[in-house]
C-alpha cells in the first residue's frame, strides 16, 4: 500500500509551517492559530515518549486543547481512542478495557470516569492543559500503522474495536477536504459525537485542508433551536449530521421562519427520505446536500450530490475514490440492474480486522475471481440503478418475516413518517420463544391528534392486502438518541432488547391485523 499523501498530522503541520497565523480553530474562548495549535500538540507529544505504536485514549472537553491532543497523539507515533468526556458507564469501560490504552489524556474539567479508570489500571492520566513547553521526538509513520481505533456496537451490541491506518485516514481525509470544497475562509462544524468516526474525519479533514473548525457547544449540540441560532451567528459553511437531525433543524427552521444558513449539508449514518431532501431544497434553494454512506469498517464507501426536483428513493451514489462497491447474491455472483443483493467493499482502505486480529471474520471473507481485497462485507442490501447509481435498501438484519411476508421494518418507518401527525417513529419487531417475529413494535412521537388507528389505516395503504401485526406506543417529546445522534434502539425496546413486549397504548385495537 502506498500513502496517497503525508500521515494528517504531517499535512497540519506543514500547513501550520507555511501559514502560521491563520485561523484553525474558532472557540468561544477567542479564535486559535494554525501555529498555536501546532505548538500546542508539540507539547503533548512531548508528555507521551516511548508509546509509538500503542493506544492512548483522547477525553478533552470540546475546544483547542481537543484537537490539540488528537494532533500530538499523533504526533508521538500513537493511535487514537477518542471519546466524549460523558462517554462512561460499562460501555466506556468495556473499551478501555479491550484497547489497553497507555496514556488518558484530560482536560481541565475534572474526569470522574477517566479519574477512576487510571486509579485502577495505573495507566498515566495526562491533563493536557498544564505542559511544560519541550520539543517532542520526531516520530515517522508508516501508512500500515494504526492512526485511530473507533468503536461499533456490532450485531451483539458489544463494543467491537475497529482499528484504521494512516494511509486510509489520509486518504479519505484529502478527497473530502477536495471534493466539498473546504479551505481557508470555509468555516466547517464539528458537530459529531467523538463516538462516531465521522468526527475524526471531519476534524482531518477541515484542519488538512486550512479550513476554520468550529466545535459546536454541548450546549447546543442535540437541541435544533439551539443549534440553528449558533450556526448563523458563527456563519457556518458546511455541517455533518445525521438526516433525523436535520429533519429536526428543518423543523425549527420553518417553526421560526429562520432560515438555514449553510452552503452544504453534508448528510450520514442514516438512510436519507425523499421528503427531507424535497423540504431542505424549498426552505433552502441554495443549499447543497451531499448523501455519504458507509461502514466504520472502509471508513467510507460511497457518496451523492443530490440534485434537485429528483423523484424517488435518494441514492447512496457511486464509489469513494479507491473503493469497488459490489452488490452481490448469496453466491458471489453480480446482480443485474435492479436487483436488491448485499453490498461488499473492496479497497485497500478496509480495516486491517478487528481488535484481537479477527481478519478472519465472515465479514472479511474474500469474494471469490475479484482479486485479493481486502474485502468487507457490510451486511447492508442495496440495488444498482440502470444509471449506475447504489440505492440502499437496507440492512439483511432489519429485514423482518412475519406471516409470511418479508418486510423492511425501514420501509415501515418511511410510510409513517409520511403521515402528517407522527414527527418521527422508530420500528422494532417482537419475537416469541421460537424466534419467530410475532408482531411489529412502532414508537411514535405525535405531532397533533391522530392516533393508532389513523397511523393503521396509512400503513395499510401502502402495504395493501399484508396484514402487518403492529401495535404502536406514543413517546413523548422525542426518540432518544445515542452520543453519535441516532435513535437508540435499546433504550426504546428496553432492557429485553427487541424481544420485550411492549406495553401497547391502543387499547382495544385488533394487533393480529390491520382493520
Amino acid at each position: 500500500m502506498s500513502l496517497p499523501s503525508p500521515a494528517v498530522h504531517e499535512l497540519v503541520r506543514h500547513r501550520a509551517q507555511a501559514t502560521p497565523e491563520a485561523l484553525a480553530v474558532s472557540w468561544t474562548s477567542g479564535p486559535v492559530s494554525a501555529g498555536d495549535l501546532d505548538r500546542h500538540a508539540a507539547r503533548i507529544a512531548a508528555a507521551l515518549p516511548g508509546l509509538a505504536g500503542r493506544p492512548v485514549a483522547v477525553r478533552v472537553p470540546p475546544g483547542p486543547d481537543r484537537y490539540a491532543a488528537l494532533l500530538g497523539v499523533l504526533q508521538a507515533g500513537a493511535h487514537l481512542v477518542w471519546s466524549g468526556t460523558a462517554a462512561g458507564g460499562e460501555r466506556g469501560r468495556a473499551i478501555l478495557d479491550q484497547v489497553r490504552p497507555a496514556a488518558i489524556l484530560s482536560g481541565e474539567v475534572p474526569d470522574e470516569f477517566a479519574a477512576a479508570y487510571a486509579e485502577r489500571t495505573g495507566v498515566p492520566l495526562v491533563d493536557v492543559t498544564s505542559l511544560p513547553q519541550r520539543t517532542p521526538a520526531v516520530v515517522p509513520v508508516v501508512p500500515e500503522s494504526w492512526a485511530y481505533i473507533a468503536h461499533t456496537s456490532g450485531s451483539t451490541g458489544q463494543p467491537k474495536g475497529v482499528p484504521q491506518t494512516h494511509a486510509a485516514l489520509a486518504q479519505f481525509c484529502t478527497w473530502f477536504a477536495d471534493e466539498f470544497g473546504l479551505g481557508p475562509g470555509v468555516r466547517v462544524a464539528q458537530w459529531v459525537a467523538p463516538e462516531h468516526d465521522p468526527a475524526i474525519c471531519e476534524t482531518f479533514a477541515a484542519l488538512v485542508s486550512g479550513a476554520q473548525l468550529c466545535p459546536v457547544p454541548q450546549s447546543a449540540r442535540v437541541h435544533p433551536g439551539r443549534l440553528l441560532t449558533w450556526l448563523a451567528e458563527q456563519r457556518i459553511d458546511v455541517l455533518q449530521t445525521v438526516p433525523s437531525f436535520a429533519r429536526e433543524l428543518l423543523r425549527e427552521s420553518t417553526a421560526r421562519s429562520s432560515p438555514l444558513a449553510l452552503r452544504r449539508l453534508l448528510l450520514m449514518g442514516e438512510a436519507v427520505p425523499e421528503g427531507l431532501v424535497h423540504g431542505l431544497h424549498a426552505a433552502v434553494p441554495e443549499l447543497e446536500l451531499v448523501n455519504l454512506y458507509g461502514p466504520t469498517e472502509t471508513v467510507a464507501a460511497t457518496w451523492h450530490r443530490i440534485p434537485r426536483g429528483g423523484q424517488g428513493p435518494i441514492p447512496i451514489g457511486r464509489p469513494i475514490p479507491g473503493r469497488d462497491v459490489l452488490v452481490l447474491d448469496d453466491d458471489d455472483r453480480d446482480c443485474p440492474a435492479g436487483v436488491v443483493g448485499e453490498l461488499v467493499v473492496g479497497s485497500p482502505y478496509v480495516t486491517p480486522g478487528y481488535l484481537g486480529g479477527d481478519r478472519g471474520h465472515a465479514a472479511f471473507r474474500p469474494v471469490a475471481g475479484r482479486g485479493p481485497g481486502p474485502w468487507y462485507r457490510t451486511g447492508d442490501l442495496a440495488l444498482r440503478r440502470a444509471d449506475g447509481l447504489l440505492e440502499f435498501r437496507g440492512r439483511r438484519d432489519q429485514q423482518v418475516k412475519i406471516q409470511g411476508h418479508r418486510l423492511e421494518l425501514a420501509e415501515v418507518e418511511e410510510v409513517l413518517v409520511g403521515h402528517p401527525s407522527v414527527a418521527e417513529c422508530a420500528v422494532l419487531p417482537v419475537t416469541g420463544a421460537d424466534g419467530i417475529v410475532t408482531v411489529l413494535v412502532a414508537y411514535v412521537v405525535p405531532v397533533g391528534e391522530p392516533g393508532p388507528s389513523q397511523w393503521r389505516a396509512h400503513v395499510r395503504q401502502r402495504f395493501g392486502d399484508v396484514l402487518v401485526p403492529i401495535s404502536f406506543r406514543v413517546v413523548p417529546g422525542a426518540l432518544p438518541r445515542t452520543e453519535t445522534g441516532k435513535v437508540d434502539h435499546r433504550r426504546l425496546a428496553g432492557s429485553g432488547g427487541s424481544t420485550a413486549q411492549p406495553a401497547p397504548v391502543d387499547q382495544g385495537m385488533p394487533e393480529d391485523a390491520l382493520p
